[in-house]
């Protein structure tokens, strides 16, 4: 007994130590207000919706506005008919950006989560900085402690299940190592509950007297109890003999099972849109692994001292579960893979789908060590056991490893439940001003604030009474400094209310900054109010790779596959060069001459940088060169094919 022990103790020392990033459970799947809104109304409340169920008297929502004051007022509450959302009601806010901070308990697993986000109150919160006094809260990273307890947990079922099956089925009469056994595995998953449980108390904040009450005690009391059952009738057991005696076995046996039955509803399947599948498929899991694994250490302590006919009975019976085991770990295996991975990229993107991964391939090593034991050993268990017991202590070695995987994936949100990162908001470019003879003052709204098409909304008011404007026209005229060759355009803005106009247009057509200016006519009182705004490329066209000791490679996509990739070499104050290749592809396109490359920094006029084409011929290779000082700089390209398209690309960089 003490060798099979020892071979899971040493087996499972490094894979505990495995690196695990900081990922939890009950994560913000949307909110209201959005995260980035910029609202006309002030909201009378907040409200979050996650991806599991929160632990509503464990978990808070509180809302800052820039001094840091704490603005809900009660606490947080369920929603009526959403169990997976809780909302804050607020007070009258002002015109301002505020910031919502929340953490939940998952009432599913009991694992914490963090975050925070921001919303303006008729003011883009973009670029704001979190409320003075005040950190971001951000979700803590799995304890490796309660990764240990969740090892041990599962290790004490393995221990317990093996021990009652072997001692009913595979022997004639249960022995006091297998009691032992399945005793000792009783200790084991009690301590590893325990050892979740109090973690798990402590990062919720909860008293011992108020943690029966919460989702906490609760997952806690429907693992534990059938475990302590359980050990009542081993303690039975070790007193009766005969058919009693493995009644009552038989009993510990299915309290064992009715202890995984009530893991699988503090478990990832549990919070899963097909739990009715998957919660079976949980349960057959974790058990065909116990009955496996478990009932292989088992059978390699009871052996000790049978005689050689009783030996080969007992091996050849474990072994025919075993094979039935083995499918069934599989299949349910396969089924929940799919549910909470979801895509075969995520296994290869994210922390659980390697270990996913890991686990298969253990799995396939484990099948193998089986098929020899199975083939080779099994049949002559009639003569010779040591065989099976060389093959079968590293099977047993792996197994343990597994648990150890097991336990770091239930650490983790699987990537199927995991809401994907949001867009970035709509950066919603804001613009106030007024005319020289103080007559109006106008505030511009530019959605979503690309290079592209756009929303404009302006709102006109008097400059001294604040009064809405009703004009006869409202019109903005659009100027690129930066780009002499981008004459002007104009856009009509159509009336939306009293002293409001709005209309879409694509006159914002360059990424840069951008003389707007917003003309208002009303008889002898026109006037014209000059503002500067500053667009982006959309987030969507946009990627950049970075590697370490090479410039950073922005890639701007257009349509028809075709793309520009564009970096600055070497990225320092001084002499730089601008690349900017132009691909159809994965071949570059044939581009005619004329590039024009320019530079914009933070402060400072543009730069038009001397650009060249890289080589002689008609490829889509430029270069432009020239000084840079330290600083972010903003690089526009402009360039067209030799068929006639004309593509238009920016992106910014930090020159250090």
């Amino acid at each position: 007994m003490r060798r099979v022990v020892l071979a899971f103790l040493i087996a499972v020392i490094g894979s505990l130590g495995l690196g695990v990033a900081a990922e939890a459970h009950a994560l913000l799947r949307s909110s209201t207000p959005a995260d980035g809104a910029n609202l006309d109304q002030a909201p009378t409340q907040v409200r979050i919706t996650f991806t599991e169920v929160p632990d509503a008297r464990l978990s808070i929502i509180h809302v800052y506005n820039t001094g840091g004051q704490q603005l809900e007022r009660g606490g947080t509450r369920p929603v009526p008919g959403d169990p997976n959302s809780l909302t804050v009601a607020l007070p009258s806010l002002p015109k301002g950006v505020y910031t919502v901070t929340w953490r939940t308990v998952s009432a599913v697993d009991g694992h914490n989560a963090a975050g925070a986000f921001a919303f303006g109150v008729g003011t883009s919160p973009a670029g704001a900085s979190p409320p003075t006094g005040t950190t971001t809260p951000s979700t803590p990273p799995p304890s490796p402690v309660a990764v240990a307890g969740r090892w041990l947990y599962y290790v004490g079922l393995a221990f317990l299940v093996g021990g009652t099956w072997i001692a009913l089925f595979a022997f004639r009469a249960p022995s006091r190592r297998l009691l032992t056994l399945a005793g000792f595995g009783v200790g084991l998953g009690v301590l590893g509950l325990a050892t979740q449980a109090e973690l798990q108390r402590e990062a919720a904040s909860v008293s011992i007297g108020d943690y029966f009450s919460t989702s906490l005690g609760g997952n806690l009391l429907i693992q534990v109890v059938p475990l302590l059952l359980a050990a009542v009738a081993l303690l039975f057991t070790s007193r009766l003999r005969g058919q009693r005696g493995r009644l009552v076995l038989g009993v510990a046996g299915a309290l064992a099972l009715l202890a995984i039955v009530g893991h699988g509803l503090t478990t990832h399947a549990n919070a899963s849109h097909v739990a009715w599948l998957m919660l079976p498929a949980q349960w057959v899991h974790l058990t065909a692994f116990t009955v496996w694994i478990g009932g292989l250490a088992a059978l390699l302590i009871g052996l000790q001292g049978l005689p050689t006919g009783d030996a080969a009975r007992a091996v050849r019976r474990f072994s025919f579960v075993a094979g039935f085991a083995l499918a069934a770990i599989g299949i349910t295996g396969v089924l929940r893979a799919i549910d909470e991975v979801g895509a075969v990229s995520r296994l290869f993107s994210t922390l659980f789908g390697g270990l996913v991964i890991v686990k298969v391939g253990l799995f396939i090593v484990l099948a193998a060590l089986g098929a020899i034991n199975h083939y080779r050993n099994v049949p002559r268990a009639d003569w010779s056991l040591s065989g099976l017991r060389r093959v079968g202590r590293v099977e047993v070695s792996v197994g343990a490893i597994v648990i150890a995987v097991a336990a770091l994936l239930t650490a983790l949100a699987p990537p199927s439940y995991t809401p994907l990162a949001a867009g970035p908001a709509p950066q919603q470019i804001v613009a106030d001003g007024q005319d020289l003879g103080t007559t109006v003052k106008v505030h511009l709204v530019v959605t979503p604030g690309y290079a592209g098409s756009n929303r404009f909304a302006v709102a006109v008011r008097d400059y001294d009474t604040g009064h809405p404007v009703d004009a006869s026209r409202v019109a903005l005229r659009f100027d690129f400094p930066g780009r002499p060759t981008v004459g002007e355009s104009t856009l009509e803005l159509k009336t939306t209310g009293s002293g409001s106009y709005a209309s879409t247009g694509t006159n914002l057509s360059l990424a840069g900054r951008w003389a707007v200016t917003v003309i208002v006519e009303r008889g002898v009182d026109s006037a014209e109010v000059p503002l500067i705004v500053t667009t982006a490329v959309s987030p969507e066209r946009l990627s950049v790779m970075r590697q370490a000791g090479l410039p950073d490679i922005f890639t701007v996509s257009f349509s028809g596959n075709r793309s520009v990739q564009l970096y600055v070499d070497p990225g320092k104050a001084g002499f730089n060069a601008v690349h900017a290749t132009y691909f159809i592809g994965n071949n570059e396109l044939q581009m005619a001459d004329g590039a024009v490359i320019s530079g914009t920094p933070e402060t400072g006029p543009t730069v038009d940088l001397q650009a060249a084409r890289f080589q002689d011929d008609k490829i889509g290779h430029f270069i432009a060169q020239g000084p840079l000082t330290a600083g972010r700089w903003r690089f526009d390209v402009s360039a067209s094919s030799t068929d006639g398209q004309t593509y238009l690309a920016s992106f910014e960089e930090l020159v250090k």
